[in-house]
């Protein structure tokens, strides 16, 4: 690790930092004087190392830096420091790589994340079954969406079907290693990493469902650019729908007097800097939406990633709250957005407040393309 940096105290950091906004405490400039005590080996206390694990990874403070000082990087390996030297500090980060390491999920369910999925969606003639077999794009669905978040999985499943997309899903499809890469047992992650991208190798393409999965493999697995995001794909095919004359459709909101406000998800906004590709498509299937005041680039955290939903989950909640209370203030019907960990925690808060629809943006591309065929 190159820690030939200098913060210049600008705490332009701490401005765009969710967690700091929201507690006024663990920010980035924080956790830098940590690291520092980590790299010349001097004791840190638990309250230091609870600092350095509350943190989204959400890349914001590395994206406002000035001196472009490798946040993130640093983090991991403090993390990985701290898993090295101390030993892993929380049972709950034990239990997840357990589950990880002996079912493939952080839940430890030993049903396939396939189950529920119709037939009809699945396989719906033997010829379309045999081409999927064969087919050398993966779709792969990511843990949220294989055991949380099944409506979400078949909204996606549906599109696919809808715009001809061919694909195949592993039956034994495994973890990503995120969430295990953020604990930092990244000897154990790395063990993930290299199980799967055996997996991975009979495919030239790999469409990803979940944000999260789709940064890690960007950023942690040989053959980048086989990965690409389902928005993106989705996108793509609906332009073309488009200059077809296809999308003929009744916009799906024009008679709604309120707007939707879009979230940007993390992990697709600042690391990949896909920012318009969603809007292209709710523009073409009619979703009037607004941005949040911070949107794109320097959109704030929903709070749920990085870690912190599973060791911190009240202070994950209390920064995806202001984000709900953010999308009341300015009458909005709801939100929506791609991210699984951004839909799972935003439901969370919603509960702490009177209610606010919270829904990703694929339930609404799956409605459109349902008038489509009706049409």
């Amino acid at each position: 690790m190159n820690f030939d940096y200098k913060c210049v105290e600008c705490r332009a950091c701490e401005e765009n930092c969710s967690i700091f906004i929201t507690t006024g405490n663990n920010s980035p400039m924080e956790k830098l004087k940590i690291i520092d005590d980590l790299q010349n080996k001097i004791k840190i206390t638990d309250d230091q190392i609870h600092t350095i694990f509350n943190c989204n990874k959400c890349e914001a403070c590395q994206n406002s830096c000035p001196q472009q000082i490798p946040l993130i990087k640093l983090y991991d390996w403090a993390r990985h420091e701290i898993q090295s030297s101390y030993g892993l500090r929380n049972e709950k980060q034990s239990r997840l790589i357990q589950n990880i390491v002996l079912t493939g999920n952080p839940f430890g369910s030993e049903e396939s994340r396939l189950k529920g999925i119709s037939l009809e969606l699945l396989n719906k003639t033997k010829d379309q079954e045999i081409k999927r077999v064969e087919s050398k794009t993966l779709l792969h669905l990511g843990c949220m969406l294989g055991y949380r978040l099944n409506s979400m999985r078949d909204d996606l499943l549906q599109i696919f079907d809808f715009l001809n997309i061919n694909y195949t899903l592993l039956k034994n499809e495994n973890c990503c290693g995120y969430f295990v890469w953020n604990t930092g047992d990244h000897a154990t992650a790395r063990k993930i990493i290299g199980k799967n991208s055996q997996d991975f190798n009979q495919f030239d393409k790999i469409i990803c469902a979940c944000a999260g999965c789709y940064t890690f493999f960007k950023e942690h697995y040989p053959n980048k650019e086989k990965f690409f995001h389902c928005i993106e794909i989705i996108d793509e095919n609906l332009t073309r729908l488009k200059q077809e004359g296809k999308l003929h459709a009744k916009p799906l909101n024009n008679t709604v007097d309120k707007a939707i406000l879009f979230h940007d998800s993390c992990h697709l906004t600042r690391p990949h800097k896909i920012i318009d590709a969603p809007r292209r498509v709710m523009k073409s299937i009619g979703i009037k939406y607004k941005n949040f005041a911070r949107h794109g680039e320097n959109s704030l955290c929903c709070g749920a990633d990085g870690g912190l939903r599973m060791i911190n989950p009240d202070l994950a909640i209390k920064i995806g709250l202001e984000r709900v209370k953010e999308a009341k203030k300015v009458n909005s019907d709801g939100i929506i957005t791609l991210c699984p960990f951004c839909i799972f925690n935003f439901r969370d808060a919603t509960s702490e407040e009177d209610a606010i629809e919270v829904q990703s943006l694929y339930h609404h591309i799956r409605n459109y393309v349902e008038l489509i065929e009706k049409s």
